[in-house]
């Protein structure tokens, strides 16, 4: 059990049933119905357990707990109203249902006075997750970690300025959701309830991992 403490912002992407400040109710939705807002909710609930379990001096703050949905500023906001190391937003991909792989976000050089800190917590998650998945199915791919100007990412919204960035943020993709073989694996078969869980113990694992990296009085 370690013994970090911090701050983290855990952001399950999209909810409700409207389309708010740029963030929809609703983008990716699985071949058996499952819908990418009630996923990313169950995965940010069990990231926030396993944070519990593991690392119970830190504190975790969810941007909703219920079908909701908020605006891109807002949920950053909540990193900055809450000094936050890290923000965390959490999605799933839908494209054409068969492309795969598990890929994370940060905003690029121009926009971001954090960006060497984002990539180091966003290359940590990416890889947590794609080693999870890729221990049950060696079919997902490794997409690496990009960078892209998200709103949910913007530093002004997060808090961060060149003077004081204490917010380190990225977006994780975990998988393509509308591919019937990630469908099985999260959601259709025996083990999914499983699966589920790991790949959440190893967001929580990344986390801890960055927390612990931050130098000493960083999230005090």
């Amino acid at each position: 059990m370690s013994q970090v403490s911090g701050t983290v912002v855990l952001d399950p992407g999209h909810g409700g049933t409207a389309d708010i400040g740029g963030s929809d109710a609703n983008h990716a939705k699985s071949p058996s119905g499952v819908l990418e807002k009630n996923l990313t909710l169950e995965m940010a609930a069990l990231t926030e357990q396993a944070l519990m379990a593991n690392a119970p001096g830190v504190r975790v703050i969810k941007t909703r707990s219920t079908d909701v949905n908020l605006s891109l500023a807002d949920r950053a906001g909540v990193a900055r109203d809450n000094l936050a190391d890290l923000f965390l937003s959490i999605h799933f991909n839908g494209f054409n249902g068969t492309a795969r792989g598990v890929e994370a976000f940060i905003r690029p050089a121009a926009n971001n006075v954090n960006l060497a800190e984002d990539r180091s917590f966003a290359t940590r998650v990416q890889a947590a997750v794609f080693n999870a998945i890729r221990a049950r199915d060696p079919g997902t791919k490794d997409r690496g970690v990009k960078e892209e100007k998200l709103g949910v990412i913007a530093d002004a919204s997060l808090g961060n300025t060149a003077a004081s960035h204490k917010t380190r943020a990225c977006l994780l993709e975990i998988e393509f959701m509308d591919v019937p073989a990630v469908d099985s694996l999260l959601n259709t078969s025996p083990n999914a309830t499983a699966v589920r869980r790991q790949i959440a113990e190893a967001i929580a694992a990344a986390i801890i991992a960055e927390l612990e990296s931050l130098p000493m009085g960083a999230t005090a």
